[in-house]
C-alpha cells in the first residue's frame, strides 16, 4: 500500500512541475510524439521511423561527446571531485577520438549478434560473438569472455562464483545499444537487459545496465529527464543494494543538498562497499551501483541540461568518461541529434572513420540499430503506417528479477609452475577483513599462507584449493588446476663457479597475475636487459590498492651460497613503481622460512613516497651481505605510489652451488 501512494505523489508532483527548458531555453516536452492513455493497464503513443532515427543518432553522438570529454580524467580522481578549472575544454576536443573508446565499440558484437541471428536471438548466441571479439577487455567483461572462451556459458560466465568482477560497470556502459530498440517499452527493454547481462556481470552489476536501458527506452516517449529518471528507478527491484544507494541520492537532492554535498554523503556510505577485487584495497571504484549513481547525480541535478548534466557527472570522478556518456546518451535520445548543441554536432565525422577492432563506422552502427529497433517494433506485430509506429506498451514498470550477490570475500589464485615447484599467490579482500587463508596442494600437503611456495615429490594432475573466510566467518573457495610434468634439478656446464646464478632458480613474485601495461612474463626478470620499455619489465600493478608488501626473487632445487644481488628497477609512473618509504630490504629461504639478511646497498635506496623521491628508471642497486647459505632469495617491501605496485626489469644474484 505504501509503495502505490508513493507511486500515486510522484505521479501528482511530475504533473504539477513546471515545463523543462530544453538546451537552448525552450519549452519541449523531448520528443513530438504523439501520446494516449488507451486503459489503466497499457498505453499507445505514435513514434515515426524519422523521429526515431534522429534519437538514436543523438544518443549515439552524446555517447561519444561524454566519453571524449571525460577520457583524460579517467580515473585520475578518486574518491575527489573534479574541479571546475581541471574539466577539458570542450572546443579542444576531437570527438572522432571516440573510435578507440571501449564505451562504444563493446557494443558492436551484440549488434552484430542481432544482425546475423535476429534482433530476438538467443543470449548464447550473443554471448558467442561477444566471446569471440578481439578487442581489449578489463574487469567484468575480460573475465567475462575469459569463461566463455574456457567453456562457461553464460550466464555462469558473469556468476559471482566465477568473476568476482561480477559487481562491476560494464554492463551499464555498454547497454545503450538495447535501449534503443524498445522505444517506451521501458519494462520490456529492463526484462532484455537482465538476461543479456549476465553474460559479464550478476546482481548489481546487471542492474548498471538494467538501469540504463530503462532509462533509454523511456527517452523516447518521456516529458522530462525526471521521467526518465523515474522509469530507471522504477526497473530496479527494491531492498538490493543498488536500488537503496539510488533512492538514497534520490531523498538528499529532495532535501536540498547541492551535488557536492550529495556525492560526500555518497563517497561516505557507499564506496566502502565495493567488491571489486582489483580496486577493492584502494581508492579507485568501479562499483556499478556507485557509478550509476554519479549518472543519476548528473541527471538530477543537471536538470535536463545536455552539457551541464555531463559535466557533473564527470566531475563525480573514478570512471570519468564512462559516466558522463551514458548521460550524454540518455539525453542525446531524449532530445534528438537535431537539438544536441552545434558544438557536438559539428565535431564528428560520422562516415570518417571506423571503431577499433570492427568494420563499424559511427553511421554503420547507428544505422544498424535503427534497422533492429524496425525489426523489433515488427516482431511485436505494431502497426506501421507511411513510417508511423503505433507501439502499445505496459503502463505499469515492472522491476526485473531480485538478484544479490552474497556477503562473502572475493579471492583469486596467481601461480607459477616450473617442473615441481609451486608459487602461489592468493590475492583476496572482503570489507570485514580477511580471518584466514587455507590452501591444500592436492597431495596432501597443506599451508595457511597465501603468498608461498612448494615443491611436489610426485608428476601428475593436482588441484590446488583455498578457502578464504572473514572476519564474519563467510567463505569462499576457489580452486586451480595444475600439471606438474617432471621432477625439477638443475645442472649447468659452469657448476661450482661463482657467477649470476638466477638462471638456476624459480622466479617467484607476490603478484603473478598483474593487469598493468608491463610483460605478464616473470621471465623477464633474467633476460639480461637491464634497460627498454613497459613489456621489457615486471611490474605488479593490479588496480588502485592501499599499501601492502610485495617480493620479487627465486627459489632454487638446491641449496646455493648467496654473496650479493643486483635489483634493477623498472619504470617509475605516477602512481607506483617503486618500494615505499625504505622498507626495501633483502630475505632468503634458510629452514622453511623467510628471514631479513642484513646487508648494505649502493647506491642507497631512496626513502619516499612519492616519485619525485626515485631516480631515473632502471637504476641498478647493489646489496652485498654476508655469505649465506639458502634455497631462495627475494627483494621485500612496501609497494609504493597511490597504485602500490613494484617495478623490475632485471634481478641478478651472485653465487654457487653449496655442494
Amino acid at each position: 500500500m505504501k509503495t502505490k501512494i508513493l507511486c500515486f505523489i510522484v505521479v501528482l508532483l511530475l504533473i504539477l512541475s513546471s515545463c523543462t527548458q530544453t538546451i537552448d531555453g525552450s519549452s519541449t516536452d523531448g520528443t513530438s510524439s504523439s501520446t494516449n492513455e488507451t486503459s489503466n493497464s497499457t498505453i499507445t503513443f505514435t513514434l515515426s521511423e524519422d523521429e526515431i532515427y534522429d534519437k538514436i543518432l543523438g544518443s549515439w553522438v552524446g555517447q561519444a561527446a561524454g566519453v571524449v570529454w571525460g577520457a583524460t580524467t579517467e580515473f585520475q580522481y578518486q574518491r575527489a571531485m573534479i574541479p571546475d578549472d581541471k574539466v577539458p575544454v570542450i572546443e579542444s576536443l576531437n570527438l572522432n577520438d571516440v573510435s578507440y573508446q571501449d564505451d562504444l565499440y563493446v557494443e558492436l558484437p551484440f549488434i552484430d549478434a542481432m544482425k546475423e541471428y535476429g534482433v530476438n536471438c538467443s543470449l548464447k548466441q550473443l554471448a558467442d560473438k561477444f566471446r569471440d571479439s578481439e578487442f581489449g577487455l578489463d574487469h567484468a567483461n575480460k573475465i567475462g569472455r575469459q569463461n566463455l572462451r574456457n567453456g562457461i556459458e553464460a550466464p555462469m560466465s558473469g556468476h559471482y562464483t566465477n568473476n568476482f568482477h561480477s559487481d562491476d560497470i560494464d554492463w551499464q556502459i555498454e547497454a545503450d545499444f538495447l535501449g534503443h530498440l524498445y522505444p517506451g517499452m521501458v519494462s520490456e527493454a529492463a526484462e532484455r537487459a537482465f538476461e543479456i547481462g549476465h553474460i559479464m556481470n550478476y546482481g548489481d552489476g546487471v542492474y548498471g545496465g538494467v538501469f540504463v536501458t530503462a532509462m533509454h527506452a523511456a527517452a523516447f516517449t518521456a516529458d522530462s529527464y525526471k521521467d526518465i529518471i523515474d522509469a530507471g528507478i522504477a526497473s530496479i527491484p527494491e531492498d538490493t543494494q543498488f536500488r537503496l544507494l539510488i533512492n538514497d541520492i534520490v531523498k538528499w537532492h529532495s532535501e536540498g543538498m547541492i551535488w557536492q554535498e550529495c556525492w560526500q554523503k555518497l563517497d561516505e556510505k557507499w564506496d566502502p562497499t565495493k567488491r571489486c577485487l582489483w580496486y577493492a584495497n584502494g581508492t579507485a571504484n568501479i562499483d556499478a551501483k556507485m557509478n550509476s549513481g554519479y549518472i543519476l547525480i548528473g541527471l538530477l541535478y543537471g536538470e535536463g541540461d545536455f552539457n551541464k548534466s555531463m559535466q557533473i557527472s564527470m566531475q563525480c570522478g573514478q570512471d570519468s568518461d564512462c559516466n558522463p556518456s551514458s548521460v550524454g546518451a540518455i539525453l542525446g535520445n531524449f532530445y534528438g541529434f537535431e537539438k544536441l548543441p552545434e558544438v557536438w554536432k559539428s565535431k564528428i565525422d560520422l562516415t570518417g572513420f571506423k571503431f577499433s577492432f570492427t568494420e563499424h563506422t559511427m553511421k554503420s552502427a547507428v544505422d544498424l540499430n535503427f534497422e533492429l529497433a524496425l525489426e523489433l517494433l515488427e516482431s511485436k506485430g505494431f502497426n506501421n503506417t507511411d513510417g508511423n509506429w503505433e507501439i502499445t506498451t505496459s503502463e505499469e514498470i515492472v522491476p526485473v528479477e531480485y538478484e544479490q550477490w552474497p556477503p562473502m570475500p572475493t579471492a583469486e589464485i596467481g601461480y607459477n609452475v616450473k617442473d615441481n615447484v609451486l608459487i602461489l599467490s592468493v590475492n583476496a579482500h572482503d570489507i570485514t577483513g580477511i580471518k584466514s587463508v587455507e590452501c591444500d596442494f592436492g597431495d596432501g600437503s597443506s599451508t595457511s599462507s597465501g603468498n608461498t611456495m612448494h615443491m611436489y615429490d610426485e608428476v601428475g594432475d593436482y588441484t590446488i584449493k583455498c578457502i578464504i573466510t572473514n572476519n564474519d566467518d563467510q567463505s569462499t573457495e576457489v580452486t586451480q588446476e595444475i600439471k606438474i610434468e617432471k621432477i625439477g634439478s638443475y645442472t649447468s656446464p659452469n657448476r661450482g663457479q661463482v657467477r649470476n646464478v638466477a638462471e638456476a632458480g624459480v622466479p617467484i613474485c607476490s603478484d603473478l597475475v598483474p593487469t598493468g601495461s608491463g610483460s605478464k612474463d616473470l621471465e623477464v626478470i633474467r633476460d639480461g636487459k637491464k634497460t627498454g620499455g613497459n613489456t621489457d619489465q615486471f611490474d605488479t600493478y593490479v588496480g588502485y590498492m592501499s599499501a601492502h608488501d610485495e617480493f620479487v626473487g627465486y627459489v632454487f632445487y638446491e641449496d646455493f651460497k648467496i654473496s650479493s644481488v643486483i635489483f634493477t628497477e623498472g619504470m617509475h609512473f605516477n602512481n607506483g613503481g617503486w618500494f615505499a618509504n625504505g622498507s626495501l630490504k633483502l630475505q632468503a629461504f634458510k629452514g622453511g622460512q623467510w628471514i631479513d639478511i642484513e646487508t648494505t646497498v649502493s647506491p642507497e635506496y631512496p626513502n619516499g613516497t612519492n616519485m619525485s623521491s626515485f631516480g631515473s628508471n632502471f637504476t641498478s642497486y647493489t646489496f652485498t651481505f654476508d655469505e649465506i647459505e639458502c634455497e631462495g632469495i627475494r627483494i621485500f617491501g612496501t609497494a609504493g605510489g597511490d597504485a602500490g605496485f613494484i617495478s623490475i626489469i632485471e634481478l641478478e644474484v651472485t653465487g654457487v652451488e653449496a655442494k
